[in-house]
């Protein structure tokens, strides 16, 4: 059968199903069947490009595009320590992507970062891919995908890892070379897109669709199939109010089921929030002791510009891991409010999205300013000359007991050296006092930090309670 005929027979069937609503009164059910005929003409398979920085993601994503029509591809930049909300803005769109490229090259293995932040895609969107790029560039690109490959395998991710070259293919194009093709490794990359992202997709398309229509049709048929046989067989009756007032008692008895939904919710959105809320301060209290710990290690005036850049990256991690949080423990809150409407919870959750983080540190006044801690040449005389004073005078002193000048060699060299530990010890004192003001501005930082993104994050999660009070309502209407 053509997938045009089964088209055809499908809408048929959806208009039957609405005509039967309609004349039944139930709106709800056409408001479901408007959903579930979207979903099943909307063949469009959305893949998330996530490049590093110089990871020739572009160029890989045009040959995607060239190879694979039916793919939406939409490429956005990944983590960079220049940019930390690059990767805000990636997390933002992996929940509406049905798979995720990660894009990095081969010239390391992955960082630290990089896979803290495959793994907070990877609990956005189950179909993750890695793309290593630039294999013609670095011999040593096999190392660098064991490597990776351990990297995520320790981490509990079994993600693949394709490797391609963007110049081999492009080359291949250009000389029409089989074997060229082959060894860039797009073939390989395209097929398993083809092979597995697809179809996995349309396969769980359809079976969402098939559970949509089958739920829809029991309603409809219901009351439809009951004046039937109401109709045909009239001496029937008892057998029918029989069954009419079993009906009725499972009925009263999901609905005083669903009736609790509200403290589900309710308890649930209190727990919630309590939880991110610890959450993101547990995080920024981890950071903190990192950042204490690096202030600790050396003078932070010199390095005061990469110190900020490293604490900027650790929030940023810290806040988006938080939201990534908030996001999961949203949709298992959901999961459990819908559990109070039907025992298998087949219900069709509303869309949730509150991972965006691209702009909640926006309001987040940046690190103070720390002075440069370099001491100026009078300054530093003055220092040096303030104890070598008091070194010269007091062995001078003793000295001229014995008949020797004020000023002898044994009373300079006592200057010196006193002079040059009151240098040292004045040096200290300036290192611990800059040292000081950093940690007074870490801290100001992270009180900043959690003002500004507790409060995003609280009316996020509001926002997610008024939806699902606003949609259990619309459940216990329907149930």
């Amino acid at each position: 059968m053509s997938i045009s005929i089964i088209e055809t027979e499908v809408s048929n069937l959806l208009d039957s199903l609405e005509h039967a609503a309609a004349a039944a009164g139930r709106h709800d059910m056409s408001d479901r069947l408007d959903s579930a005929r979207k979903r099943f003409f909307d063949s469009t398979v959305r893949v998330l490009v996530v490049g590093q920085p110089g990871a020739d993601a572009s160029s890989t994503s045009d040959f995607l595009r060239a190879e694979l029509g039916d793919l939406q591809l939409t490429e956005v930049p990944g983590l960079s320590a220049r940019h930390p909300s690059n990767a805000g803005e990636a997390l933002s769109l992996v929940t509406v992507s049905d798979a995720v490229l990660f894009v990095t090259d081969a010239s390391q293995e992955f960082t630290a970062p990089e896979l803290d932040f495959v793994r907070q895609i990877h609990a956005l969107c189950p179909f993750v891919v890695c793309v290593l790029t630039k294999i013609d560039s670095y011999s040593q690109w096999k190392d660098i995908q064991g490597a990776n490959r351990a990297h995520l395998t320790e981490a509990g991710l079994g993600l693949p890892i394709l490797p391609v070259s963007t110049a081999l293919k492009s080359a291949s194009d250009d000389f029409d070379d089989d074997e060229l093709r082959i060894e860039s490794g797009f073939p390989q990359l395209i097929e398993f897109l083809s092979g597995t992202v697809v179809q996995q997709q349309d396969v769980l398309a359809r079976i969402a669709f098939s559970n949509d229509i089958g739920s829809i049709a029991d309603h409809l048929s219901l009351a439809l199939r009951t004046e039937r046989e109401a109709l045909i067989d009239p001496a029937n009756g008892a057998a029918t109010v029989a069954q009419l007032e079993r009906a009725r008692a499972e009925a009263d008895a999901l609905r005083q089921r669903s009736s609790s939904w509200q403290y589900t919710l309710t308890d649930g959105a209190v727990e919630l929030m309590t939880d991110i809320e610890h959450d993101l301060r547990d995080r920024l209290r981890a950071v903190v002791r990192d950042a204490e710990a690096d202030i600790a290690a050396s003078d932070p005036a010199p390095r005061w510009a990469d110190f900020e850049s490293f604490v900027d990256q650790k929030v940023a991690t810290a806040v988006r891991e938080n939201f990534v949080m908030a996001h999961t423990r949203s949709v298992e809150l959901a999961r459990a409010v819908a559990l109070r409407f039907a025992d298998d919870g087949d219900i069709t959750l509303p869309s949730i999205h509150i991972d965006d983080v691209s702009d909640v540190l926006a309001p987040v006044t940046a690190l103070d300013a720390l002075e440069s801690g370099k001491a100026g040449i009078v300054q530093r005389v003055i220092s040096a000359t303030r104890g070598s004073y008091g070194g010269i005078l007091m062995v001078g002193l003793a000295t001229s007991l014995m008949g020797m000048a004020l000023v002898n060699p044994f009373s300079i060299g006592a200057g010196v050296l006193l002079g040059a530990n009151t240098f040292r010890e004045d040096r200290k004192a300036r290192t611990a006092r800059r040292q000081a003001e950093a940690r007074v501005a870490v801290s100001k930082l992270m009180d900043d930090v959690v003002f500004q993104v507790n409060k995003e994050s609280k009316h996020r999660l509001r926002h997610v309670q008024r939806t699902l009070r606003a949609t259990s309502r619309r459940l216990r209407r329907i149930f």
